[in-house]
């Protein structure tokens, strides 16, 4: 990793314009699109209409245009939105918008995909390194586009990770859960997609008849023995950080990282609303995400229980001011990537 005398301890500071470097000046060693910062990988977000999603493509916008963190454009426009309705993209580029400094996702950006068919999933994720999915979607009845080939009266669900802008999905869409996550599995193995990262949703697990479908979706991703994938598993409930925040302000709480690949079920798999002290940020839980996208080993599949550490002491209340701000994807990110090195 090359590095430029006197200008990288400055950056440092406000971490990070080299994924692999620390306030202090040492380098943690990444194992992810990282690695190789000159070979660019290319991402795509399914449900990136819903907060978590849109907050995770920000983060994975400004990284792509920064080096040292092996993303970036290649030959496709990246990151890419996969959904269901432009209404998606409406509401994705209002995150963009106010949390990462008037960001924007043009056309070139979004793919309005009809994720009953396995072959418009591979239409729009051929090309593409990796694939972040959900397995729960907060779904929405929409009108169905007319490249679908429906009628103007037909519906489609609109899916979004994790945040619904109504209610959350009904026990009755279970199936159609499934299907939209094995249709996805499927055109990622077609495209030869390197890696798959998975982040159970509170609805899989929190369900109205307290069931959990985990086990399910995660032995379902098993038996796609051609993808190497990371299941990211929420031992907390999902939170956010408010309206002000923004990506430079970035990190503001520690997360607890552990190995989980016998898939073992946390004790506080659910939680009262009250229980603060075992919420996840949905900004900090992006962050990670477009972290663990950089330090772990592609050619490697794991399942990791991600729960909260605590608020960080060190976070920034403000956000970073000058050209540093052009440096960095998030604030603070290599508290991850220390945790996950």
């Amino acid at each position: 990793l090359t590095t430029v005398s006197g200008f990288m301890g400055r950056v440092n500071l406000f971490v990070n314009s080299f994924a692999t470097t620390t306030p202090s000046g040492g380098f943690i060693e990444v194992k992810g699109s990282a690695s190789k910062p000159l070979e660019k990988k290319t991402i795509a977000v399914l449900g990136g209409g819903g907060y978590l999603g849109a907050y995770l493509f920000g983060y994975l916008q400004r990284a792509s245009s920064i080096y040292g963190t092996g993303l970036g454009l290649g030959t496709r426009s990246a990151p890419r939105l996969v959904c269901a309705t432009s209404t998606a993209s409406l509401a994705l580029n209002k995150v963009l918008s106010q949390h990462f400094i008037l960001a924007y996702a043009g056309e070139q950006h979004v793919k309005v995909t009809d994720m009953s068919s396995v072959n418009s999933i591979v239409s729009h994720l051929r090309g593409y390194s990796a694939v972040v999915i959900g397995t729960m979607y907060a779904l929405e009845p929409r009108p169905a586009p007319s490249t679908y080939g429906k009628s103007p009266n037909d519906k489609t669900l609109e899916f979004y990770l994790d945040k619904p802008r109504k209610s959350g999905p009904e026990l009755d869409d279970l199936d159609t859960h499934c299907k939209i996550f094995e249709n996805t599995l499927e055109a990622c193995e077609r495209c030869n997609i390197q890696h798959v990262f998975v982040v159970e949703t509170p609805y899989t697990t929190r369900t109205e008849d307290g069931e959990n479908y985990g086990p399910s979706f995660y032995e379902k991703l098993k038996e796609f023995k051609a993808l190497e994938s990371t299941y990211i598993r929420l031992d907390g409930e999902l939170d956010t950080c408010g309206v002000s925040h923004t990506y430079d302000k970035g990190v503001q709480s520690l997360l607890t990282v552990e190995s989980n690949d016998a898939y073992v079920d946390p004790t506080t798999t659910i939680l009262p609303d009250d229980d603060t002290n075992k919420k996840i940020y949905r900004e900090d839980l992006a962050a990670f995400l477009c972290q663990t996208i950089q330090s772990l080993d592609w050619s490697k599949s794991r399942c990791l229980t991600i729960g909260n550490g605590g608020d960080w002491k060190y976070a920034r209340k403000v956000g970073i001011t000058g050209f540093e701000r052009s440096r960095v994807w998030c604030a603070n990110s290599h508290v991850y990537a220390e945790r996950l090195a």
